[in-house]
This record gives structure tokens, C-alpha cells and sequence, in this order.
């Protein structure tokens, strides 16, 4: 009966160090503080992988290792991307939409 508890303390141990190792390698990764940075992401066409881009970064927000707003910059979206580009404004306040010929956000 010692032995096991002597495991189950060590596969504790080990995870706990697991743990402490991922939450380090985590913060290496992270933004230095107090440096701005902007995601952009280009739009064109259908906007095809454009939601998939977004999602990956809201991701990578909700996780907490990265703290920047995304905006979406219209370079030639139809009517589907624009859409499409639209509905991931709306749906995520930290992603903007920005259209070169409008020369301001749309949300």
C-alpha cells in the first residue's frame, strides 16, 4: 500500500511540473506588454479561409496568448466575402472591418 501512494504522488509531482512547464512555454510566446500589435487579414473573393483565420486567432484570444484586435481589410471581396467578413464583425467585437474605399471601419 506504500508503494502506492508513493506513485500516485510522483504521477502528481509530474503533472504538476507538466503543468508549470506549459503555462512557461505559454508566456514565451505571448506579446511582450505594452506592444502594440494589429492582426491583419486580408479579404478577397468569396473570403474563402477568411473565417477560418478569424477563428484561429479568437483562439489563440481565448487562451490568452494574444491580445490584439484583428481587423479585416477589404481588398476585392464579393458580395458572399463581404458577407461573410460582415457577419465575423459583428460576431466578435474585436474584429473591424475595413474597406479602402469607404476610407473607414464598417461593422
Amino acid at each position: 500500500m506504500e508503494y502506492v501512494w508513493e506513485i500516485v504522488l510522483t504521477v502528481l509531482c509530474l503533472m504538476g511540473l507538466g503543468l508549470l512547464v506549459w503555462c512557461l512555454l505559454g508566456r514565451l510566446v505571448c506579446p511582450v506588454p505594452g506592444q502594440e500589435v494589429l492582426a491583419v487579414l486580408e479579404g478577397q473573393g468569396d473570403g474563402g479561409g477568411l473565417e477560418q483565420s478569424v477563428r484561429a486567432l479568437m483562439w489563440l484570444r481565448s487562451l490568452g496568448l494574444l491580445r490584439c484586435p484583428v481587423v479585416i481589410v477589404d481588398l476585392g471581396l464579393d458580395r458572399e466575402g463581404l458577407a461573410v467578413a460582415q457577419r465575423l464583425a459583428l460576431r466578435w467585437p474585436v474584429v473591424d472591418l475595413y474597406r479602402p474605399e469607404d476610407g473607414a471601419e464598417a461593422h
